[in-house]
């Protein structure tokens, strides 16, 4: 019988800080990977951090770029860095 290590993601902001206490999975990725992941950091900061005034538009761009990291390369990278069989995103 074999167990499978599923990480459940909730929300941009889930992610975010899941991504946030293990920077090592940013810090190994390359290229356009590397990309999309910074890219999807500093959107998901700007809401949380950020003016309350943005929030409407910090939201829609962080969920903008949570839809881009969810592809083939990125889903695969990220499963590697959590050490998990898959990933599900809610």
């Amino acid at each position: 019988m074999q167990i499978d290590k599923i990480l459940i993601v909730e929300s941009p902001v889930h992610l975010w800080r899941l991504l946030s206490a293990k920077n090592e999975i940013i810090d190994h990725s390359t290229g356009e990977i590397y990309e999309l992941l910074m890219v999807f950091m500093d959107s998901a900061e700007s809401y949380v951090k950020g003016c309350r005034c943005d929030e409407d538009q910090n939201y829609s761009y962080m969920v903008s770029r949570y839809q881009d990291i969810r592809s083939g390369e990125v889903i695969e990278h990220l499963v590697k860095g959590f050490e998990c069989d898959r990933i599900e995103f809610k």
